[in-house]
């Protein structure tokens, strides 16, 4: 009904018919009372003074509200508003969609992390195998050497030892045969080979 009302009178137009519907109410409640006595026209022409000084006190602040433009800047006041709400909403839709971005890429880098530490884990026990099994081999390696060395050099030891048994045999017996040979049994033995020699 209200809109209708603005929509059907300019807003100009208003306050003079307020004043009119207010003057006939006036008017018509004096008249309801009966014959008009001489302070019904006393309070009449107060009641008047104070219409007028009332409809001048209204044009005057009319007159103000269009000079200060109070209808333009409250729709520039509700104007700001409402763009200050939309880049508030715009802001908090912004804050939410890297909110969500941020905490998408969160996760993705502690998936992330979480597999590269069980990969890393996962190569450090292969690692680990992987030297374990290096150490043993080397290990046997190092034992199957150290049993031909030790064979080699039982070998050699033997080999020393029989070499030094032989050649302290072959001593002994010179100087056994020395002890029990003498020189005359010498010379026999060296005539008795050169008989056979000349023989053959």
């Amino acid at each position: 009904m209200k809109c209708l009302v603005r929509k059907a009178l300019p807003q100009r137009n208003i306050l003079p018919l307020l004043a009119v519907i207010l003057m006939a109410s006036v008017v018509s409640g004096f008249a309801a009372e009966g014959p008009p006595h001489a302070d019904s026209y006393a309070q009449l022409k107060d009641f008047g003074y104070r219409l007028f000084n009332f409809l001048i006190l209204a044009a005057i602040l009319a007159w103000a509200a269009k000079k200060a433009d109070l209808k333009g800047m409250l729709a520039a006041r509700r104007y700001q508003v409402a763009k200050a709400l939309r880049e508030a909403e715009e802001a908090r839709d912004e804050a939410e969609r890297k909110l969500a971005e941020y905490s998408e890429k969160l996760e993705k880098a502690t998936r992330e992390i979480d597999d590269i530490y069980t990969a890393i884990r996962q190569e450090g026990e292969a690692e680990k195998h992987r030297i374990i099994a290096e150490a043993q081999e080397t290990a046997e390696r190092i034992r199957e050497q150290a049993k031909i060395n030790a064979r080699q050099e039982v070998e050699t030891a033997r080999a020393e030892l029989r070499a030094e048994t032989a050649r302290l045999s072959v001593q002994l017996a010179e100087t056994t045969l020395k002890k029990a040979v003498s020189r005359a049994d010498q010379d026999k033995f060296v005539d008795e080979y050169l008989s056979k020699v000349v023989e053959a």
